[in-house]
């Protein structure tokens, strides 16, 4: 891995919830956001499952640091991190760039023999089916339309031009990583696998979304949600129950880790 020296976990992961129960539920973040995205998470998980969130160098939150050059390093800091919190199960979350960081991360703690409860990946398409984009590209006002137009970003920013500015380069930087990960074949996993879409969700096909499959030695199961790429905002009690449940299930399964 190449963040081994600079992947503290309380740099790398946000304890958005605390629990002393059997495990955790580390989620992974969009392009562009953080680690608030998920609080709202905090008041409709079960109290036994901890409820954590992955901090992006360069971001908001790590705006002074320098950006991850691709998703592998994203996985690589999250993962070691992962590794150095504890040894209670954990279950992964990533939406959309998140998404393609927490299947990376998965395969890393795989490696490493630690291979997470599941793997719940929402609004990406699997890395066989990624189209390549060039959104980064694009100067300050036509980034910006482009990555407001998908959701995800607080009406608080975008009204701010201090704010705006503030954010941009880490959210220039995680598109940038994004646009530049596939295609590329897939690796199956251990662990199951269960995938969130939206029915609306303009940026990639169901076919996309269905191929995960691919990606899943075992148990693989989706579910579609109305809405578009965000549509985990509205819907968020029904993902968040889905998690606990299924995450839930899978602990109870004979031959389960639960220490």
């Amino acid at each position: 891995m190449r963040e081994t020296s600079t992947a503290e976990p309380g740099r790398w992961l946000r304890v958005l919830r605390p629990s002393p129960g059997d495990a955790r539920l580390v989620c992974f973040p969009h392009a562009g956001g953080n680690s608030t995205f998920y609080s709202p998470w905090a008041g409709l998980l079960p109290p036994g499952l901890e409820l954590a969130a992955v901090r992006h160098p360069g971001n908001m939150e790590r705006r002074s640091e320098r950006p991850s050059p691709d998703v592998e390093a994203l996985a690589d800091g999250a993962a070691e991190a992962i590794l150095h919190d504890g040894d209670r199960p954990v279950a992964l979350f990533g939406h959309s760039l998140g998404a393609l960081v927490a299947y990376e991360a998965a395969r890393r703690l795989e490696g490493r023999g630690r291979p997470p409860v599941a793997l719940f990946l929402s609004g990406q398409a699997a890395p066989h089916h990624v189209r390549r984009g060039s959104v980064a590209s694009r100067d300050d006002d036509d980034f910006w339309a482009a990555v407001t137009a998908l959701g995800g970003i607080d009406e608080r920013v975008s009204a701010h031009a201090e704010l705006r500015a503030l954010a941009l380069p880490g959210l220039r930087n995680d598109f940038r990583i994004a646009g530049t990960y596939g295609p590329r074949p897939v690796h199956r996993l251990r662990c199951p696998v269960v995938v969130f879409t939206g029915d609306a969700d303009p940026t990639h096909t169901a076919a996309g979304a269905a191929a995960w499959k691919d990606a899943a030695r075992g148990l693989f199961r989706t579910r579609s949600f109305p809405g578009d790429h965000f549509f985990l905002v509205p819907w968020a009690a029904e993902v968040a129950a889905a998690v606990a449940a299924t995450t839930a299930e899978l602990l109870a399964a004979p031959g389960t880790r639960t220490r």
